[in-house]
């Protein structure tokens, strides 16, 4: 479970920015139990939190960060002149040369941890990561950039369970511009505390998801992975009235011409399959189909032919499937991209009634949201710029409104900022 994580110049970003899931124990609306998630025995998190901005006032940025951090944890350059792909404060001529920081506080088995990364565009100057086993908080490894000497010197906490030799072993992948958490991962030793920081990265943190990811794969491959997932996709796919009663996978002979060979050949296919291909000049596929119930019969329509709305949602419901099966975390950005506005709100309400250890972060412009009886301010957050470009979040809580007060009503009202300043939309003619 995540508890907070913050980021300091990076992108629109300048000074420290960030996110919270801790809820406000005085903000009580009777939903309680659909809205925490137990991190802990003695610590419960929101499971979900929601951005609002303008356009261009850097909702995606946050995600971006935390999805570079994830990254960053998990794979390692392949040279050490690689650049790690900081990108900093460009607004500013004394951001473009300070580094970025990046924090991220979170559970495992009911156990806290914090991992801070401060880095450039060549070199990670700092790593941190401290848990807390029982009461007191305890280093696990500690890492700093001597400039002078261009080495990093790492110092492993006793928990880490390692030998001296194996010390050794990491600290000679630790490239400047590498994490220890990925260099850990390349380096064939065992640390029972860091396998669980890595696999936490791996695989409770999920990618981003973007309105421009093709979300169709994922909820495809999951299906083709199990059958048995075919029931969760047409419930999913009933309750929100697509006029969809079954799904079909039907394998196809797909039959290659010449300009197709050329184009396969293009993409830098194995020469060995490549030669399979020309012989054969076949090549098998799996075709997904929807079947629609009408008052007429029974139709099959590719899912090629499906509109973007259904074939988007039935994208996400791969997401829902693995975030209420499993603990994880997902930021996605624009949910409600191809969606009405109803229908989000009834994707979210499931994730919320069924997910027991997942959580979910997402920037949308439905103000629909706000007014959902389930919704409390210390899970609405808002985005905006100031006058020098720089990217601001903050929650409804700050402002301390009434129980009674809409927070839409107030939104609308230009009270809580975040929202676009338009000029006219009269233009003059030219004389």
């Amino acid at each position: 479970m995540i508890q907070e994580f913050y980021v300091e110049n990076y992108k629109s970003i300048k000074d420290r920015q960030g996110i919270s899931f801790v809820p406000n124990k005085k903000m009580n609306n009777g939903y309680e139990d659909y809205l925490l998630v137990n991190a802990s025995d003695k610590v419960k998190l929101l499971k979900l939190g929601i951005l609002y901005g303008y356009n261009a006032s850097g909702k995606s940025n946050l995600l971006e960060a935390m999805d570079f951090l994830r990254r960053l944890a998990l794979y390692a350059p392949n040279a050490k002149d690689e650049e790690t792909g900081f990108d900093p404060f460009l607004l500013d001529t004394d951001s473009v040369n300070k580094s970025g920081v990046f924090s991220l506080i979170f559970y495992i088995n009911n156990k806290k941890y914090e991992y801070f990364v401060e880095l450039n565009s060549s070199t990670i100057i700092s790593e941190k990561l401290f848990f807390t086993p029982e009461v007191r908080k305890t280093k696990l490894f500690s890492r700093n950039y001597d400039e002078t000497k261009h080495v990093s010197t790492i110092s492993f906490g006793e928990r880490c369970g390692l030998k001296a030799k194996e010390k050794l072993f990491i600290e000679g992948n630790t490239l400047e511009n590498c994490t220890v958490l990925a260099a850990y991962r390349k380096t064939n030793v065992n640390s029972k505390e860091l396998d669980k920081v890595v696999e936490y990265f791996q695989s409770h943190i999920l990618p981003i998801v973007t309105s421009r990811v093709i979300l169709k794969d994922w909820s495809f491959d999951s299906l083709k992975q199990n059958d048995k997932r075919k029931d969760f996709f047409i419930k999913l796919l009933t309750k929100a009235d697509f006029q969809i009663s079954d799904l079909e996978i039907k394998e196809e002979s797909l039959e290659l011409t010449e300009d197709m060979l050329k184009e396969i050949q293009k993409e830098g296919v194995p020469s060995q399959l490549l030669e399979e291909l020309k012989t054969k000049k076949t090549i098998e596929t799996n075709e997904l189909y929807f079947a629609h119930s009408t008052s007429k019969g029974k139709f099959n329509i590719s899912s090629e032919k499906e509109s973007q709305g259904t074939m988007r949602y039935f994208g996400l419901g791969g997401i829902l499937n693995e975030i209420v099966s499993s603990s994880k975390f997902i930021n996605i950005d624009e949910i409600e991209t191809s969606l009405h506005p109803e229908l989000v709100a009834f994707f979210i309400r499931q994730f919320l009634m069924n997910a027991n250890e997942s959580q979910l972060f997402v920037t949308t412009h439905n103000q629909f949201l706000m007014e959902q009886d389930y919704m409390r301010n210390d899970m609405i957050w808002f985005c905006e710029k100031d006058e020098d470009g720089v990217s601001n979040y903050y929650s409804v809580q700050d402002f301390k409104l009434h129980k009674n007060i809409s927070v839409l009503n107030y939104y609308r009202a230009g009270k809580l900022g975040a929202l676009p300043s338009l000029g006219s939309p009269v233009y003059k003619k030219e004389e």
